[in-house]
């Protein structure tokens, strides 16, 4: 498990974003999914202030990599045997 005291351990959305090369929104949007692993370290009602550890996000980058990913292969469409023409 990871030292959540050493504070250089856990990056921000807006870092993590940086890396990603996308938007905060979107990083806040794989949070909310479960797909990243983040910890709040907000008090009270306020809003979040999440931190995401380097170990969670090589955890999604390695869950993303087109290499885990295998790609079924799509029917082709049958073309039409023969061309209906109205005049």
């Amino acid at each position: 498990m990871a030292n959540l005291d050493n504070n250089r351990d856990l990056l921000t959305v807006a870092e993590v974003a940086k890396r990603l090369s996308v938007q905060d929104e979107v990083v806040l949007a794989h949070i909310r999914s479960g797909r990243l692993a983040a910890v709040n370290v907000g008090l009270g009602s306020r809003r979040p202030r999440w931190r995401i550890s380097i170990e969670a996000l090589e955890r999604f980058l390695a869950t993303r990599s087109s290499a885990n990913q295998t790609l079924a292969a799509r029917p082709r469409r049958k073309r039409k045997e023969a061309v209906t023409e109205y005049f």
